[in-house]
């Protein structure tokens, strides 16, 4: 995905289309997250005659302005609901021949308008993400500038059906003009490259049923061995035999750090192999807020659960945890990144893990409780996590 970090006049992606013939068709897709509050550009195509040859701006919460060929003509498409904060997929359709002009918001249709009837747009374009045309390829202005992240942008030079449209969403269906798998581009300014990821920060990851194949891959950026650290996760289940919520393992240590429930009242922890078995209150069928902390100086293991603190233990002082890590969330690894059993499988819901580099305080764990801190190293507004098996992401509850 394409990032765009900060407001400037300067930032943005030249996107090089292949365009061999005036366009009297057209459809643009894109997925995008910002958190702006002001309107800003999404796609902005320029051609000799129009600098507004095709525009996509918005306008949070609820408005798009389309224009093709400078005209506005019902351009502006009110969603019937404001969308959370979360990635927002924008499909935009264009007829020549009807002038009718569709915008599809998540997969939804909204009402549209008609916009240059009988026009075409000229085979010399102009297209960028990030800014907005005044000129063709430039006249910049920053207070339209995008900021947020942007992915699986694809153009066509037909109408999408309804059809195409579920499968762009899925992922099954690819631009002909431009496809995110073969995207020719230039980067001008302040934009980064990096791994798309989906926001988590009012999602849960379901897992439906006990198997050896259903799990959740997070992928940090680890620079250093840990010699300190802290992890805290929300969990749901009405499991009762033993369950994994959080599994570390490196290529020597396949329980680096574990996070095993056994219920009706123990937690084990596992650092660098070592088992620490923690007796805490029975579960009641309920969201549970686990907390687990530990401090190589002093080999000190610390268990919340709910804001509780159990007695503490002492594990592997002076020992480190390797930088190279394989993290998983629902099964129990056996070896690094696999060796899953399904008797020691998470069923149930997990949401809301964060984890750190230090040690949290009484203080800190009532924050996180909260939902003012967030974790150093794993947090799931921006780790890039990846799906295997039978998993599905639902709003929270």
């Amino acid at each position: 995905m394409f990032v765009f970090p900060k407001e400037t006049n300067t930032d943005r992606v030249i996107l090089r289309p292949t365009i061999t013939r005036p366009l009297q068709k057209v459809s643009a897709c894109l997925h995008t997250y910002s958190e702006l509050s002001r309107g800003y550009c999404l796609l902005s195509g320029a051609t000799s005659k129009s600098s507004d040859a095709l525009l996509i701006m918005f306008y949070p919460p609820s408005r798009y302005n389309v224009y093709v060929n400078y005209i506005n003509q019902g351009g502006n498409f009110l969603t019937t609901d404001s969308e959370p904060l979360d990635w927002r997929h924008t499909c935009v359709t264009w007829d020549s021949d009807t002038g009718l002009v569709q915008l599809w918001v998540n997969g939804q249709l909204y009402p549209g308008g008609v916009s240059s009837k009988g026009s075409s747009i000229e085979t010399a374009i102009s297209l960028i993400l990030g800014q907005e045309q005044d000129s063709y390829g430039g006249g910049f202005d920053a207070t339209q500038s995008f900021v947020g992240e942007i992915s699986d942008v694809h153009m066509w030079d037909y109408v999408l059906t309804p059809e195409d449209i579920r499968k762009v969403t899925s992922g099954d269906l690819h631009g002909n003009i431009l496809s995110w798998k073969s995207l020719l581009y230039e980067i001008k300014g302040e934009v980064l490259i990096q791994p798309k990821n989906l926001h988590m920060e009012n999602k849960v990851f379901v897992f439906p049923k006990g198997t050896n194949t259903a799990h959740v891959i997070l992928r940090p950026t680890i620079t250093r061995p840990l010699q300190k650290v802290s992890v805290c996760l929300r969990s749901y289940t009405d499991l009762s035999r033993p369950y994994t919520l959080f599994s570390l393992a490196t290529p020597g240590k396949d329980n680096a750090f574990l996070i095993y429930l056994q219920p009706p009242n123990n937690c084990s922890i596992y650092i660098n192999q070592e088992h620490t078995i923690f007796k805490t209150d029975s579960e009641s069928l309920d969201w549970r807020h686990i907390c687990v902390s530990w401090d190589s100086n002093t080999g000190l293991v610390q268990l919340w659960i709910n804001g509780k603190l159990y007695p503490r233990r002492v594990s592997m002082k002076g020992s480190s945890i390797a930088t190279e890590t394989s993290i998983v969330l629902g099964q129990e690894q056996d070896c690094f990144g696999g060796g899953f059993e399904a008797s020691q499988s998470f069923v149930g819901e997990i949401s809301d893990v964060h984890m750190w580099d230090y040690v949290l305080t009484p203080r800190d764990v009532k924050n996180v409780i909260y939902g003012s801190l967030h974790g150093n190293v794993i947090h799931l507004k921006s780790v890039v996590y990846e799906i295997k098996g039978e998993v599905l992401i639902q709003p929270k509850p």
